[in-house]
């Protein structure tokens, strides 16, 4: 019994042995390739190889692509895809713009240090990975020009998000997620093809700024008057037929606009709060 258990520690301690020593031997090997290793979209490799004063053709491991801090950005260039960008651990901000890229891959949830994220004039993408959920630092998004048609729910994890711009885009609806984001100020949606509002965007208990114009809108959801801190509502050019009565709660208002709202009942008025009607508004 002695010398099974004997065998069998020797055994057992010879396997972590080689399994270390093949660890040791994978990681040596990676951190010994060059660019086009981690980034296989030459231009992309480019971008990154400039950021550490290198050529796609030099030798680079992680840590030196973990070592590249702060504003990454992959402007007007031939990227088209961004494979690789899980390596860039280190950067706080993103620009992703007048490339060919399509998709923002599943490896962009390992940036967890991102707090801005600008994909406006993305003109091809066309995806945004649930992953973006992963990105809890993220304080600001720009998605604007694109042709992202789904935002992914996990849009909601994001409750440091300050400031989202969703305009001009494909989208047909906004996920009732977007109620979690408390500290949200600015939320800029117009110019997409939404007919509803979720009612969970009647939570932004921080909303300063709600623009929600040219997007065919044809109704707003009843508790929109829970909407304290808000002192702009863009309504311009939708569907609307009439506005719910608690929008009198709404008492920080400073302008609203309603402008070609051709089907809009004009007893609105009534419900006007205090804070507008000393004031214009249209």
């Amino acid at each position: 019994m002695k010398q099974l258990f004997v065998l069998l520690s020797s055994f057992f301690l010879t396997t972590i042995f080689f399994s270390h020593k093949l660890f040791s031997q994978e990681k040596a090997k990676l951190d010994n390739f060059n660019f086009l290793h981690f980034f296989p979209d030459s231009s992309f490799a480019n971008i990154v190889a400039e950021k550490l004063n290198k050529n796609i053709y030099d030798k680079v491991n992680t840590k030196e692509l973990a070592s590249i801090k702060g504003y990454f950005e992959v402007g007007p260039s031939e990227v088209e895809s961004l494979k690789g960008i899980g390596f860039l651990i280190g950067i706080d901000s993103f620009n992703c713009f007048k490339n060919s890229v399509t998709e923002i891959p599943q490896e962009f949830g390992n940036l967890k240090n991102l707090a801005y994220l600008d994909l406006c004039k993305a003109f091809n993408l066309k995806r945004i990975p649930r992953e973006i959920g992963k990105l809890k630092k993220l304080k600001h998004i720009r998605l604007a020009l694109t042709e992202v048609e789904i935002l992914p729910k996990e849009i909601g994890n994001l409750t440091e998000l300050t400031f989202l711009m969703l305009c001009c885009n494909s989208l047909t609806e906004i996920p009732k997620e977007i109620g979690n984001l408390k500290k949200l100020i600015t939320l800029d949606i117009h110019s997409n093809s939404i007919k509803k509002l979720p009612d969970e965007i009647c939570n932004l208990i921080s909303l300063n700024t709600l623009d929600v114009s040219h997007c065919g809108l044809i109704t707003l959801p009843n508790n929109i008057g829970n909407l304290k801190e808000l002192e702009t509502l863009n309504l311009f050019n939708n569907n609307l037929k009439e506005l719910p009565k608690t929008i009198s709660n709404l008492t920080n208002l400073r302008s609203l606009n309603v402008f070609d709202n051709f089907q809009l009942k004009e007893n609105y008025k009534k419900y006007i709060p205090k804070s507008l009607k000393k004031k214009n508004y249209s």
